[in-house]
């Protein structure tokens, strides 16, 4: 097998490049940037005491037809993982990248899955393709049939991610190809750095180095959480299965309110600083997923919250010197 995974580099792209080399599968690794960031993907493996034997960095421009047709060419892949994609912030500032990339881009992948007989694609949607609050679902628990209109729609990122869907459903159904998509919630760990979300690092990440963490939110804001280990080794028991049930997968994993949030930080770090902001709005978010479907589908088990939280913070210690908790 020969992975190709699309924002090698990234935040979830680097987790899933580290944990394919642990299962000795072959990956080329592509970005839009290799040279800035080269250095830090290479010291990011280095701190997993994981071999880069098997790895190739690549550059690419997902929507350049050039740039796919040659690493298409180049290479025999079996399997891709499609991390790579502008996040909303960057969407904000150059739309018609954004475009060029999310949705050329994207496409271009779908037509490389049938042109080049790749066995599977799987790539990360979004939970905010179900809107901006779970009161549109009578505050239940997210299921993957459940949908909103445009009208209830903030983020173009969002709306990206549905024609992301409509176009992969499309070349299934059209080429009898398979392709399949998780909706993650807010994905948390140590690393970012071009997110919109800088505060689902900061909540662990400043506590663990001894830092107050502020939320731009009320403390009784509700959100869904997914380590982000867990959320790349979904894509990676996605991709391997022989056969899938689904198209798309929630991720899930588990809803807190700030409180419990404040809760599980200070059980950790005793002395942790966490404040809200009582006047802020809630995050424009369904508050929790149904994920019992792709814990059907998958062996796989993520961690509790606390755990992640734990493993989140010790990376972010262990970075910075710190001894683990």
């Amino acid at each position: 097998m020969t992975f190709l995974v699309t924002g090698g580099t990234g935040f979830i792209g680097k987790r899933v490049v580290a944990q394919l080399l642990k299962r000795n599968i072959q990956v080329v690794a592509t970005d839009i940037n290799v040279d800035d960031e080269q250095s830090d993907f290479e010291k990011y493996l280095n701190s997993k005491s994981i071999s880069s034997k098997g790895l190739e960095l690549r550059e690419l421009d997902m929507s350049s037809k050039d740039d796919i047709k040659n690493i298409f060419e180049n290479y025999k892949f079996t399997n891709i993982i499609a991390c790579g994609y502008q996040m909303s912030n960057l969407i904000d500032r150059n739309p018609i990248k954004g475009s060029e990339v999310n949705i050329v881009g994207m496409t271009n992948l779908f037509q490389s899955v049938l042109n080049y007989n790749i066995k599977r694609m799987v790539f990360p949607s979004s939970q905010s393709v179900y809107g901006t609050t779970s009161k549109l679902f009578n505050n239940q628990p997210v299921k993957e049939d459940d949908y909103c209109g445009l009208q209830h729609q903030l983020f173009t990122y969002a709306v990206m991610k549905l024609l992301n869907e409509f176009m992969a459903k499309k070349y299934i159904d059209l080429h009898g190809i398979s392709i399949a998509c998780t909706r993650p919630s807010v994905v948390f760990g140590y690393g970012r750095k071009r997110s919109s979300l800088m505060w689902a690092e900061e909540f662990a990440t400043n506590p663990a180095l001894e830092k107050p963490a502020h939320l731009p939110f009320p403390e009784s804001n509700k959100d869904n959480y997914i380590y982000v280990e867990d959320c790349a080794e979904q894509f990676i028991e996605l991709s391997l299965k022989e056969k899938l049930n689904h198209f798309v997968y929630n991720t899930g994993s588990e809803t807190v309110s700030g409180t419990e949030l404040k809760k599980i930080i200070t059980e950790l770090i005793p002395n942790a600083e966490v404040t809200f902001d009582e006047t802020g709005k809630p995050t424009p978010f369904i508050d929790d997923q149904n994920d019992q479907r792709i814990r059907e589908e998958l062996s796989f088990v993520p961690k509790s919250l606390k755990e992640g939280i734990k493993a989140h913070m010790n990376e972010a210690r262990i970075a910075n010197n710190f001894n683990p908790i």
